[in-house]
């Protein structure tokens, strides 16, 4: 008897882990190579920029761009809100987000130097997450 529930209980937790294999295998998201070229591009010009306010502004687009093509929907907090497993810094990049939010919004907000190097360091990151960088 010890022996056919043992037996049972294998090939239970075997069904498991190959019924959760390939549901992963199924729902992992992933950024087609394309994709990634045109970020990669495109992060290179933002960072080669002469405004802060701008560059923090086209980061925050570009993240908003590779969650979409990822099948995230709605605007970037409704995409972080369904996703945020896949950042190891979700914080930082929350307060990215925030700061690009400030400057959209507010008349004449300014970045000093070491906001911007910190909002930037979270897009990066972010980037990285994804596999992107």
């Amino acid at each position: 008897m010890k022996i056919l529930l043992t037996i049972l209980l294998v090939f239970i937790l075997v069904d498991v882990l190959i019924v959760g294999y390939v549901l992963y295998r199924r729902f992992r998201r992933k950024v087609s190579q394309k994709t990634i070229e045109k970020i990669r591009i495109h992060w290179k010009e933002i960072i080669r920029g002469e405004d802060p306010r701008q560059a923090i502004l086209e980061a925050d687009k570009l993240l908003d761009m590779a969650l979409e093509a990822v099948g995230y929907r709605g605007n970037l907090g409704n995409k972080l809100k369904a996703a945020p497993g896949l950042f190891s810094d979700l914080n930082g990049l929350w307060a990215a987000h925030k700061i690009r939010n400030n400057i959209a919004h507010q008349l004449n907000y300014q970045v000093d130097e070491a906001s911007y190097r910190k909002t930037m360091l979270s897009f990066k990151k972010a980037f990285r997450d994804l596999k992107i960088f």
